[in-house]
C-alpha cells in the first residue's frame, strides 16, 4: 500500500521534470492529449490488473498524465473529488469512472485550437494568424495581436537563453540549492 500511495509522488517527479518540455514540444493540445492517453492506458491497466506491479504502474501512468494535465489545466478540484468520491466506492469502479473524462477531454482536444503563442514561438506565423482569426473572428483586425505575439516570441527566444545562465550566478547559489 505504501508504494501505490507514494508512487504518485514518483510521478509527480517525472512530471516536473517532462511537462513543460512536452507543451513546447507539442503544445497545449498535444500535451492534452498525450496525458489523456496515459490516464486511460492508466485507468484500463487499475481496472483488469492482476498482480500487484500492475497496478503500481497503471498509478505511475496516471500520476504523470494527472500532472501534466494540471501544468497544463488546473485541475486540483477534480483531484480532491476523487479522493472523496475514492472513500465511498470501490476503486476499481472509480478507477472506470476516471476514464470517462479522460475520454472527453481527449476527444476535445480534436476541436479546439492550439495557441498562438505557441504556434509563434514554433515559426508557424501563418498557423498563428489563421486561429487568432477564429478565435476573434473572420472580420476582425487581429494585427496588432499578432504583432504583439511576434514579438512575445521574438524576445521569449532571446531571453530564454540568458535566463537560464543566469540562475547559475553566485548570488543565486543559496536559492538553488535549497530549491532543488
Amino acid at each position: 500500500y505504501s508504494v501505490f500511495r507514494s508512487i504518485l509522488t514518483i510521478g509527480a517527479m517525472i512530471r516536473a521534470i517532462l511537462s513543460g518540455r512536452i507543451e513546447d514540444h507539442f503544445g497545449r493540445r498535444g500535451a492534452m492529449a498525450f496525458s489523456e492517453l496515459l490516464c486511460i492506458v492508466g485507468c484500463l491497466a487499475i481496472v483488469f490488473a492482476i498482480v500487484a506491479w500492475l497496478l503500481n504502474v497503471a498509478r505511475l501512468l496516471n500520476s504523470i498524465g494527472i500532472g501534466i494535465l494540471s501544468y497544463v489545466l488546473m485541475i486540483c478540484f477534480g483531484v480532491s473529488l476523487i479522493w472523496i468520491v475514492g472513500t465511498i466506492i470501490h476503486w476499481r469502479i472509480l478507477a472506470l469512472i476516471g476514464i470517462i473524462p479522460s475520454i472527453l477531454q481527449f476527444l476535445g482536444v480534436f476541436f479546439i485550437p492550439e495557441s498562438p503563442r505557441w504556434l509563434a514561438k514554433n515559426s508557424r506565423w501563418e498557423d498563428r494568424e489563421d486561429v487568432l482569426k477564429y478565435l476573434r473572428g473572420q472580420h476582425v483586425d487581429t494585427s496588432a495581436e499578432a504583432d504583439e505575439i511576434r514579438e512575445y516570441a521574438e524576445t521569449f527566444r532571446i531571453y530564454l537563453k540568458q535566463i537560464f545562465f543566469d540562475l547559475f550566478q553566485r548570488e543565486y547559489t543559496r536559492s538553488m540549492i535549497v530549491s532543488i
